[in-house]
């Protein structure tokens, strides 16, 4: 198979007429351009020049070459092209991973928004509790917590959208039924929705430089924070929920916090994306419309979101 890099240099020389004015067409030094003309020679076992002190010809195998040779430039410079239209294109698909919770309270309504605002691209949320590899899973973005895992990939860039918060909730209907909650250990006596884990090594709960872990008692356990939060507002119980998935809930009335004084768990949410450098204006874009929406729909945000980083540096 000859080189593409020889066969350039060949239909630069046929092309020029001259190893001087083929290397001014390559910008190059025409040493170069000799040398692989010399390498192309070699590989197919072939005369293809005749040179001379003031020019070249092509011999019979030359010219027989030379449309093939153009015909390669021409594929090449097609393929540049194509990638500069990707590059600077927003068009097409995007495929976007996280969770079922973040879907539904965070990243869905900036995805509706991005949708019709740009109607050439092809937007895939994909709803996935389990923890996705961008590349393996052939994503172009993860909303990620890192509640669960820490991101550390250096083939990853993990943008830090802001802070997420869990605290316990219930319906105002809940609490008039049942006796009232003024410390953890009043818990006992309600009837709570959690994941087992939780029931199994108890609530955590901090209140300033105070730590305990709560034993509880619990017949349901949910891992949903959607079905968890259709249930506290039904009134069916005291659940631990995101701050991101009750704003409304708290603005309408619907729940109110439990121990409003003790905090549960506390993490950071990454926009994680493959490495890529020059990202395309679709990536640009992406991230400029969707990162500070995600942004303002976590209410415990603390720290505005960073710029540009790899994920081992985000730990």
């Amino acid at each position: 198979m000859p080189s593409p890099d020889n066969l350039l240099a060949f239909d630069a020389l046929a092309r020029a007429g001259s190893f001087t004015a083929a290397a001014d067409l390559l910008d190059c030094h025409k040493s170069l351009v000799s040398a692989r003309v010399k390498a192309l020679e070699r590989e197919l076992g072939a005369v293809l020049v005749l040179r001379s002190t003031r020019k070249v010809a092509l011999t019979e195998a030359g010219e027989r070459l030379r449309p093939h040779a153009a015909r390669l430039r021409e594929t090449m410079a097609q393929a540049r092209m194509a990638v500069d239209q990707t590059q600077s294109d927003l068009a097409g698909p995007l495929t976007i991973s996280t969770t079922s919770s973040l879907a539904q309270y965070v990243l869905g309504p900036a995805l509706s928004e991005m949708a019709a605002l740009y109607p050439e691209l092809q937007l895939s949320l994909q709803v996935n509790n389990r923890l996705q590899d961008p590349v393996a899973d052939v994503l172009d973005f993860c909303l990620r917590s890192a509640r669960s895992h820490t991101v550390h990939d250096e083939s990853l860039v993990a943008r830090l959208a802001g802070y997420a918060s869990e605290n316990l909730y219930a319906s105002p209907a809940y609490l008039a039924r049942h006796p009232a909650i003024r410390q953890p250990s009043d818990l006992a006596a309600h009837r709570l929705l959690v994941m087992e884990s939780e029931q199994r090594d108890g609530l955590l709960l901090k209140k300033g430089e105070q730590l305990l872990r709560q034993p509880v008692g619990a017949q349901l356990y949910l891992n949903d924070y959607p079905l968890r939060a259709d249930l506290a507002l039904t009134g069916h119980g005291i659940t631990l929920l995101a701050d991101y998935a009750v704003a409304r809930h708290l603005q309408s009335g619907e729940l109110v916090r439990v121990l409003p004084d003790w905090h549960c768990d506390y993490w950071p949410i990454y926009l994680v994306h493959p490495f890529r450098t020059p990202l395309s204006r679709k990536y640009q874009t992406f991230i400029d419309f969707v990162l500070p929406r995600v942004a303002a729909a976590l209410p415990d945000n603390r720290v505005q979101p960073d710029s540009d980083g790899r994920a081992s540096n985000t730990r």
